[in-house]
């Protein structure tokens, strides 16, 4: 692991965060650090491997989803942060369309949970799914 610096200016403390977060999943074994922003799990119920891409972008978009695919090659998820982050519906669209899933915090620890991962996300009370949206 380490504790350098990354091109996406992803600060040691939201990475440090998201690591713990990893870390304490119940549904993730084999947590491993590379190249400062790249995460490897494995899933124990799904007896699968993971690669994660950990970003903080306030709004994803799909020039940014292909960014990280160019440099990191297959990401199976885009990490992009908190509740102050979203995505645009064509990242979104674009990343379900390729099995990636692409999520704020709010969506992480159940999509960890879910087979298909990529298609993972929240309800609300009358059952309709919850994206995160933003307009880039």
């Amino acid at each position: 692991m380490t504790n350098g610096s990354n091109t996406w200016n992803v600060r040691f403390s939201h990475i440090a965060w998201f690591e713990r977060l990893l870390l304490s999943h119940k549904n993730l074994t084999n947590v491993q650090r590379h190249d400062d922003i790249i995460f490897e799990v494995d899933r124990v119920t799904q007896k699968d491997h993971l690669k994660i891409l950990c970003c903080n972008e306030y709004t994803m978009g799909v020039t940014l989803v292909q960014r990280g695919l160019a440099e990191f090659g297959a990401v199976n998820i885009f990490y992009i942060g908190g509740g102050w982050c979203g995505y645009t519906q064509e990242a979104k669209e674009f990343c379900q369309s390729q099995n990636i899933g692409l999520f704020v915090t709010d969506e992480m620890n159940g999509a960890l949970w879910k087979t298909d991962y990529w298609a993972y996300h929240r309800r609300d009370k009358e059952g309709n799914p919850v994206y995160y949206y933003k307009v880039a």
